[in-house]
């Protein structure tokens, strides 16, 4: 008796056991990422890239500097999927100013991403100092539309030493952001550029630039 228990107990427990694999395998199912663009440009390749800049910094190679400038990434040919995520490591040199706008002379700086012509980062960025008495607000994580005033270096994850003229004030921000945005298409173009304003200075690259450690795409399809 106690071994035809112990039996039908074993049993009850394998039905349940593989009634909730069956069940959790068919929510998952269908679910895959591929990934079909990874740089960190160390090697030097910019392959698939046009406007591509590479530079050292440190004995590391970086996609960059830009001022007024930017770069895109072309792909075609892209497996089935229903969406796209876009990864990439801005690195914010120098001195941004974020939202101000000094009578057209110094700001905003804006940093911008798009796929397929539709705006999908549209953000000021700064790296100002910020105390009681000066304070140069940005409007990432948010895009810039009216004014949204974030602290200088909100969402960043690290920073490094200033490229040229930041000093230990302005130095570098390091950013990680990740997007993931409806698409189907075979084919992808994605743009990154920025709108740096700083009409004072004799060399506007020296005073704020940007550069890219890393660019990751990948796509998603999803049941």
């Amino acid at each position: 008796m106690l071994e035809r228990k112990f039996f039908h107990s074993k049993l009850q427990f394998f039905v349940l056991f593989m009634g909730m694999t069956m069940l959790f395998g068919c929510v998952k199912s269908g679910y895959n990422e591929s990934v079909v663009y990874n740089n960190n440009f160390k090697s030097g390749s910019s392959e698939k890239l046009t406007g591509a800049i590479l530079y050292k910094n440190n004995g590391d190679t970086y996609l960059g500097r830009y001022n007024n400038g930017g770069f895109t990434l072309n792909l075609d040919n892209l497996p089935a999927h229903k969406a796209i995520q876009i990864i990439v490591e801005p690195h914010m040199h120098d001195t941004w100013d974020g939202n101000n706008n000094f009578g057209g002379i110094d700001g905003p700086d804006i940093w911008e991403v798009t796929l397929d012509g539709n705006r999908i980062i549209h953000s000021t960025f700064s790296n100002s100092p910020c105390n009681a008495l000066y304070c140069l607000y940005q409007s990432y994580p948010a895009d810039y539309v009216g004014i949204i005033n974030n602290p200088p270096r909100t969402g960043a994850f690290g920073d490094m030493p200033s490229i040229c003229s930041g000093g230990n004030d302005f130095r570098t921000s390091v950013y990680k952001i990740e997007k993931t945005i409806q698409h189907t298409g075979s084919k992808a173009t994605i743009s990154l550029r920025d709108y740096l304003v700083q009409t004072n200075v004799p060399d506007p690259k020296c005073d704020e630039s940007w550069s890219l450690g890393g660019l990751v795409v990948k796509v998603i399809n999803t049941p």
